[in-house]
């Protein structure tokens, strides 16, 4: 005769035996650890620190947030300086074919101007390669038109100066972030 299980036996053990056992997680990210970590590695929290240790956690926290917002605003500062030159490109290609009427100039003035807007706007997807190539393509224009005509060097050099800055600012930051997320 088979044994008939009594329905009362499971009723009486405590409900903690029969969850499975949790694992840590880290109080800030809430990722998986073991008992003996001391930091977070994901995110880097004291898990084991200090009050000390926690502040200085959100500290870094929120010095690389403002860090990273200052890069954005250089960041979006080079685009502009990008559009800018495109507009400035195609102001004076306009201007040299009315003076020159060569027809050329303008063609060639267009193309440069629409990889100037191309690049700002690549700027939102990968802003270092497409501001490391807005700047390298400022570079060559302004060498060939030295070499062209050697007193267009002089010519503007502050404008050429602040716009090589913020291109220049625009790489720093864009650098940065990289690293950060890498």
């Amino acid at each position: 005769m088979k044994s008939q299980i009594d329905k009362t036996e499971f009723m009486e053990i405590p409900a903690e035996l029969l969850l499975e056992p949790t694992t840590p997680k880290c109080t800030h990210c809430e990722h998986a650890i073991t008992q003996e970590t001391a930091f977070c590695p994901e995110c880097g929290y004291p898990e084991k620190g200090t009050e000390q240790d926690v502040a200085k956690f959100y500290a870094r926290r929120a010095m690389a947030k403002n860090q990273n917002r200052d890069a954005a605003e250089k960041i979006n500062s080079a685009r502009n300086t990008l559009f800018v030159i495109a507009g400035v490109v195609m102001l004076f290609g306009f201007i040299s074919f009315f003076r020159y009427d060569d027809f050329t100039l303008l063609i060639a003035n267009f193309i440069v101007c629409s990889i100037y807007i191309l690049l700002g706007f690549w700027t939102k997807q990968k802003p270092l390669i497409a501001l490391l190539l807005g700047l390298l393509l400022y570079v060559t224009t302004v060498v060939i038109s030295a070499i062209i005509d050697p007193v267009t060097l002089l010519g503007g050099i502050l404008w050429k100066v602040l716009i090589i800055g913020y291109l220049g600012k625009g790489i720093y930051s864009a650098s940065s972030i990289k690293q950060e997320h890498e």
